[in-house]
């Protein structure tokens, strides 16, 4: 397997720090050759061995577990249930929230809050990075009741435009002066008349209302009018929802 992103981390601490691998290991309390077993011999890390490294070395557990995760969602062999590594579930960060009519400074939390949940492998987005997003509120309940947590890949990492009748993760910031985001779940469809709408899904009649872009909207991701709002706002679809998790 390959651990390229990982490795990374671990020797940009390493260098910061001023220390080796293997006093790193040995102040971790884990195997002195952990981190060149990684390196070396493409191991998979154990998620404990991570967290105490993070630990020595001044960073959020998070740091490392990612980018081992993504490591594993990289490699090419397959995945055998019975060996004592990653099981045949792979792990995605819920990294921040979406909700209508709330403004945020960020989409994303704070690393240290990030939550881990456990998912399948997706054959579709196997070497594509993968986040999840906590649904609040009621403005796409018809489809994610609130508590869902949507899985999600930014259209950057896929490298192409929203399809129709996709659901995609929207940021909306508007001209008020005011820099903090909204971030929120709509289903985005080409109408006859070759429009892009952004549609809710909700039973609540205060978010029924779709957004409908206007002719720059044809590259995405620049200006739209959001009536929800009655303002003139940015519009940007980051994301393509491509499943979701209903804790019981």
């Amino acid at each position: 397997m390959s651990y390229d992103l990982l490795i990374s981390r671990i020797t940009e601490r390493l260098k910061a720090l001023g220390m080796s691998e293997r006093k790193a290991c040995l102040t971790a309390d884990v195997g002195l050759n952990s981190i060149r077993h990684i390196r070396v011999r493409g191991h998979a890390p154990k998620p404990e061995t991570l967290a105490k490294l993070a630990n020595v070395l001044e960073v959020p557990a998070s740091y490392f577990l990612e980018a081992a995760a993504e490591g594993h969602e990289k490699s090419k062999d397959p995945i055998e249930p019975n060996k004592n590594h990653f099981a045949a579930v792979e792990k995605v960060y819920v990294k921040g929230f979406v909700q209508a009519g709330t403004w945020q400074d960020a989409l994303e939390w704070p690393m240290t809050d990030w939550m881990s949940i456990y998912i399948p492998p997706d054959p579709r987005y196997m070497n594509v990075a993968r986040f999840g997003l906590e649904v609040r509120g009621d403005s796409m309940n018809k489809v994610y009741p609130e508590g869902s947590i949507v899985i999600a890949v930014r259209l950057d990492d896929l490298g192409r435009l929203p399809r129709n009748g996709e659901r995609v993760v929207v940021l909306s910031r508007c001209t008020n002066g005011n820099s903090a985001m909204e971030a929120t779940i709509k289903k985005y469809q080409i109408d006859t008349q070759g429009r892009h709408i952004l549609w809710p899904e909700s039973t609540d009649p205060l978010y029924q209302t779709p957004i409908i872009l206007d002719d720059r909207a044809k590259s995405l991701g620049i200006d739209g009018h959001d009536a929800d709002h009655g303002a003139s706002c940015d519009i940007e679809i980051y994301a393509v929802v491509i499943g979701s998790y209903r804790p019981e």
